[in-house]
């Protein structure tokens, strides 16, 4: 065997063992995004709103750990940037997690109103559309813009990268050629933006659905939010939508 012909050889075991390593290295790892809400404007206009706009921040910038493992992904509260600011409609932050199985299609959601209720189901179809040269780069990674609308009536846009083979996203936002990076929510006045990547770690927790709260369907859930809100004043059922969007983006 000739020395070039040992060199080629080598050059192609290398790109070969390269190619494997790059599909293992972006189908796993940790992503934390950034949260930035206007909680005045995200607020629905009403008694409860003038009652409290003048005790709360107007701005809350919290953060969020997205551990992901092939299809399998689940999001969570990591921290708060302002202690004082943590601010949630109902219950804690910490209570609501997101978990994902891409493959099987299914959800389960913890989320906390009255109690922490576990909500599962079938992720929804989301029917995204691509803009192929509206571009820009979010931690490091080239991503490419898409939107949808959800629940009717709520626009939401993204950033997504093809360099993060998952098809998935924070809360449930799934379902495009790659990892969503960067979301804004123009009707909740919020944005999560990827601050920190860290790809083949082997995940430090079990990806697994939450397991502590009362199960409930989607739908009997929003009949108990509709229910409990006629005890929030007499604009207390404007706040159930915001409120479910919120738990099952």
């Amino acid at each position: 065997m000739t020395n070039h012909y040992k060199i080629i050889c080598c050059v192609l075991l290398f790109l070969a063992g390269s190619s494997g390593f790059a599909q293992q290295y972006l189908h796993s790892g940790l992503i934390e995004y950034e949260v930035k809400t206007n909680n005045i404007k995200s607020m629905p206009d009403g008694e409860w709103k003038d009652l409290i706009k003048d005790k709360i921040p107007e701005f809350s910038v919290n953060y969020y750990n997205y551990i992901f493992s092939n299809d399998q992904s689940i999001c969570k509260f990591s921290r708060a940037a302002d202690t004082k600011a943590n601010l949630s409609m109902f219950g804690k932050m910490e209570d609501y997690v997101w978990y994902n199985n891409y493959q099987a299609n299914q959800f389960t959601n913890s989320v906390s109103v009255d109690n922490i209720y576990l909500i599962s189901g079938q992720l929804q179809d989301i029917r995204w559309k691509i803009y192929p040269t509206d571009m820009r780069t979010i931690a490091g990674f080239s991503c490419r813009k898409a939107s949808a609308i959800l629940f009717d009536s709520v626009y939401v846009f993204v950033y997504y990268t093809d360099e993060i083979l998952t098809p998935g996203g924070p809360m449930g936002l799934h379902g495009l050629p790659g990892m969503i990076l960067g979301v804004t929510i123009p009707r909740l006045y919020q944005s999560w933006i990827a601050t920190r990547v860290e790809l083949n770690i082997p995940p430090k927790e079990k990806i697994a659905p939450p397991t502590s709260g009362k199960k409930k369907t989607k739908e009997a859930l929003t009949t108990s939010l509709l229910e409990l809100s006629k005890s929030w004043g007499k604009d207390g059922s404007k706040y159930v939508n915001p409120l479910i969007w919120r738990m099952f983006m």
